[in-house]
């Protein structure tokens, strides 16, 4: 099992690089920097895996649950260039993006290798960047967004409508 790096310090587990600000290390990157120590939300990135996808998200549902954050899968491409602007208003951080994203824990998840374990799940890929509310149970609770709920992909477009996803979370 390889070695995971934390805040606290290292664990081992299954494959996991953990990020917890967006500073050096934001959604879709696998940089290794150390963050600040809290910015009010949690990125995960979860790198390729044999693992089932639903035991992995049930691992990082827990983790946030004891964080008191949100959980979101977030499906990404290292080509997409919305996923790119989403990355870089993050690691320059944008206040409205920090804003938007506060008391979330996404768990990002690249769309070109996990996207083919996705068959059977509940969890259905048409556009990215996507980022889906997960229940307690590791499903998709069928509330969703994606890059075609704003225009430009500029932080003043970005923000208003991911703030309102994330502020509107379910309670399944």
């Amino acid at each position: 099992m390889p070695k995971i790096r934390l805040l606290t310090g290292a664990i081992s587990l299954a494959a996991l690089i953990r990020i917890s600000s967006p500073t050096a290390a934001a959604m879709g990157t696998q940089q290794n920097a150390v963050p600040p120590p809290d910015s009010g939300f949690t990125l995960v990135l979860i790198p390729p895996s044999n693992e089932e996808l639903r035991a992995v998200l049930l691992t990082e549902i827990s983790r946030a649950k004891r964080l008191g954050r949100k959980p979101y899968a977030y499906f990404y491409a290292n080509w997409c260039g919305p996923c790119k602007a989403l990355r870089k208003s993050l690691e320059d951080r944008d206040p409205l993006m920090l804003d938007a994203f506060q008391g979330t824990y996404i768990i990002q998840l690249d769309a070109d290798t996990w996207g083919k374990k996705l068959k059977g799940t509940k969890f259905t890929v048409e556009a990215i960047p996507v980022l889906f509310e997960l229940g307690k149970d590791g499903k998709p609770t069928g509330r969703k967004i994606d890059g075609g709920a704003w225009g430009e992909d500029i932080p003043q477009n970005m923000a208003p409508p991911l703030k309102a996803f994330f502020q509107r979370a379910s309670v399944k």
